[in-house]
């Protein structure tokens, strides 16, 4: 390659990607892009371990360059998006990219050795366990570790498996990508069921021209449990249709108070996560997942719910007892709820969920938008820009490994 020069690189360049769309584990391929802004480099595919180009056409490069291991599936639709985005980037800087999803495709890599950033993608396929098993040959010379999701309770377990050096390794993630499509979610469910959309459905197809009171949101209370940046966003919303909103936390000290009449936190007792439950006419949980929030909301919290309330999920699966809920939506204890996220996904077709009239059942796609992938990387290339700063320190937003988000 370096005998082509800067042409080579620029051959290679405008043939790479058709390259890479043929890709199987197994196959070699290298190819860099000029780019204006941040990110030319050159990217091996998954499975791929060859050298890998500079823009100026080299197959070296500076010590002080970062090198990017991105865990993925680059097989799956998501994993092709991402590896184009990689190679779209604007760049006036070179970073090399290594790709895969086990240890066999970063073992036969001659960068492995100087990967500094690790980059896992699960809504990719990306394996976390991968981490661990590269850890003992990375743990050396990484510098930073970030999901490009922004739930990170498949990856903090194992990296509190690491020891010490990777608890000392600044955690990041995609915070704050998603909540403005979730917090659009959460409404249109509290809408679904105010506005009584099933009840509008049926008429038409009866034909029935039932002019019955139409329900309204405002005056009304939303409860949130979890109160970080997705609720904080759909606060906003509730505040502007005139609901009064009312918070539970996990932690003190942490900003967006000012969003809610009230706020309440875990180190309060068990009583006052029940209120929220008990006062309010829409509870939203957006809870990260992990041991922390397990079960959160559970039959001692739908027991206390109002008859006319909605419970809505948006934040992790594990976070809600599902047999307690079904419960009490079997029995119509509650007016309804909304489910996005479940225990297990995907939800199995013998689930009971899937015969409840009075729940609205979404599968894990409220956030998925036309511009989930744009969203995240922009947050990511954010980071990056920080990270290759002169005078860069430390991360402003960071995982706390301890609880997990």
């Amino acid at each position: 390659f370096g005998l082509w020069g800067g042409w080579g690189a620029w051959v290679l360049g405008i043939l790479g990607w058709s390259c890479f769309s043929h890709l199987s584990t197994g196959w070699i391929c290298a190819f860099a892009l000029p780019r204006r802004d941040l990110l030319a480099r050159g990217v091996a595919g998954q499975g791929v371990s060859n050298d890998i180009l500079s823009r100026s056409g080299s197959s070296t490069l500076s010590n002080d360059m970062a090198v990017l291991a991105f865990i993925a599936d680059t097989t799956t639709p998501n994993g092709k998006a991402l590896v184009q985005l990689v190679t779209e980037t604007d760049a006036t800087e070179t970073s090399q990219c290594i790709f895969g999803n086990c240890l066999e495709d970063f073992t036969s890599s001659p960068k492995l050795a100087e990967v500094d950033v690790l980059v896992l993608a699960v809504f990719a396929g990306g394996n976390p366990q991968v981490i661990a098993e590269l850890w003992p040959q990375l743990k050396a010379q990484v510098r930073w570790i970030h999901s490009l999701a922004a739930g990170v309770d498949t990856l903090v377990p194992v990296l509190q498996q690491l020891g010490d050096e990777a608890q000392a390794v600044p955690l990041t993630n995609a915070k704050g990508a998603f909540s403005r499509s979730l917090a659009e979610y959460a409404v249109a469910a509290m809408m679904h069921f105010n506005k009584q959309i099933t009840r509008l459905q049926a008429n038409r197809v009866s034909r029935n021209w039932e002019k019955f009171i139409m329900n309204e949101v405002h005056g009304k209370t939303c409860g949130f449990i979890g109160f970080g940046d997705i609720a904080q966003h759909t606060a906003r919303l509730c505040r502007a249709l005139g609901l009064q909103v009312l918070a539970w936390r996990n932690r003190q000290g942490l900003p967006g108070n000012d969003l809610a009449d009230r706020v309440t936190y875990a180190s309060d007792g068990p009583q006052a996560k029940q209120e929220v439950f008990e006062q309010s006419d829409f509870v939203i949980c957006s809870l990260p997942g992990g041991e922390a929030t397990y079960h959160a909301c559970g039959a001692a919290e739908f027991a206390v719910m109002k008859p006319t309330a909605v419970f809505i999920s948006i934040g992790r699966g594990s976070c809600v007892d599902e047999t307690a809920l079904l419960e009490v939506l079997k029995s119509k204890k509650i007016l309804g709820a909304a489910l996005d996220v479940f225990e297990k996904e995907p939800l199995s077709p013998e689930s009971p969920l899937w015969d409840m009239e009075n729940l609205l059942l979404s599968p894990h796609n409220a956030d998925l938008t036309p511009t989930y992938m744009s969203q995240t990387w922009d947050i990511f290339v954010q980071k990056l820009t920080d990270f290759r700063s002169p005078n860069f320190t430390t991360f402003k937003d960071q995982v706390d490994k301890s609880c997990g988000y």
